[in-house]
């Protein structure tokens, strides 16, 4: 596989992947371009035998949205959970969630905003790398069976937060 056909095939999963991280479309579109230039450079020391390219590519986006966090200073100082706990609420003057023209996005975004930063780490894993729970476990530092339950009681809370927009929205 070439770095063409790399960049083609995994372009949209690493985007997914961090976007459900940073729920923001202009600092995902940064940490997604960096990472390919990092991967272009580092192409060469590629090794499919370790792992695969989207595990390669997801491992080097990940890594540079946390060193984007950490030298970021409008992050620097506030996680996501600390700016929802001090009242942030997507609604009417959130300009990422009205950029999104598809409702099942903007759903997924209600939804994801309201989860802590480890449980969109956990969907991101699953859900956007398509990660098995082994995987994610071995990932994580734990096991699979304790994933497994966790996304399984992830995936209620977001059912019950998706009923609570929806019956919030109604009575709007």
């Amino acid at each position: 596989m070439t770095f063409e056909e790399a960049y083609e095939n995994y372009y949209d999963l690493v985007y997914k992947s961090i976007y459900m991280r940073l729920l923001n479309r202009e600092d995902t579109e940064d940490v997604v371009q960096e990472t390919f230039i990092k991967a272009m450079k580092a192409w060469d020391r590629f090794d499919p035998s370790k792992a695969k390219v989207s595990t390669w590519l997801c491992a080097i986006a990940k890594n540079t949205m946390l060193n984007s966090i950490r030298g970021n200073k409008k992050h620097k100082n506030a996680s996501f959970d600390e700016l929802r706990e001090a009242g942030f609420n997507p609604g009417q003057d959130d300009k990422e969630l009205l950029s999104l023209t598809d409702s099942y996005a903007q759903e997924a975004y209600e939804i994801l905003v309201h989860l802590k930063d480890s449980d969109r780490e956990l969907l991101s894993l699953r859900y956007a790398e398509e990660l098995s729970y082994k995987e994610i476990a071995a990932n994580l530092g734990s096991n699979d069976k304790a994933i497994a339950k966790r996304v399984e009681r992830l995936l209620g809370k977001c059912r019950e937060l998706h009923r609570a927009i929806h019956s919030e929205s109604k009575a709007n």
